[in-house]
């Protein structure tokens, strides 16, 4: 089985990097910004309204900690370790027999299952994107949820 933990340090040399899942959600709180300081020009009477969101977004910007959760790779997944983070797991497409996206109240967790029968497991934070990302290099391994779902009557 070539799929293993490793030191960060030894990632394999790949310049076609697909994707990376981190802890922050970017593009959000630079939108909110934006939001925030066009809101301000264009309506001055939503002063207190547009100020919290800048001040929000600011703060999850700069004195939040961000931290790398996964990088998708063509041949290979990356799971960095929260508890150590000078290592990571390096799991091949090919090796993942199935994988599922637990949710949580407080986090929610993509847990893959190899060939060999053991099972790799990391916080994760962007349900869609990472579905997305998992359905495109290892498709119909899904575990699908038990949950029951509301019913549209």
């Amino acid at each position: 089985m070539k799929s293993q933990v490793i030191k960060v340090k030894n990632i394999p040399a790949q310049e076609d990097k697909s994707a990376s899942i981190r802890v922050k959600p970017m593009l959000a709180l630079f939108l909110l910004m934006i939001f925030g300081i066009y809101s301000l020009v264009r309506n001055p009477y939503m002063l207190t309204a547009s100020l919290m969101m800048i001040m929000i977004s600011l703060f999850a910007l700069l004195l939040l900690p961000d931290r790398k959760l996964a990088d998708f790779y063509p041949d290979f997944l990356v799971l960095y370790n929260d508890r150590d983070r000078s290592s990571c797991a390096l799991i091949y497409w090919d090796e993942i027999v199935q994988w599922q996206y637990e949710w949580h109240a407080s986090y929610d967790l993509l847990v893959i299952h190899l060939v060999d029968g053991s099972s790799q497991q990391v916080e994760m934070y962007s349900k869609y994107r990472v579905a997305k990302l998992m359905n495109l290099y290892a498709p119909n391994k899904e575990i699908k949820s038990t949950r029951i779902k509301k019913s549209h009557i």
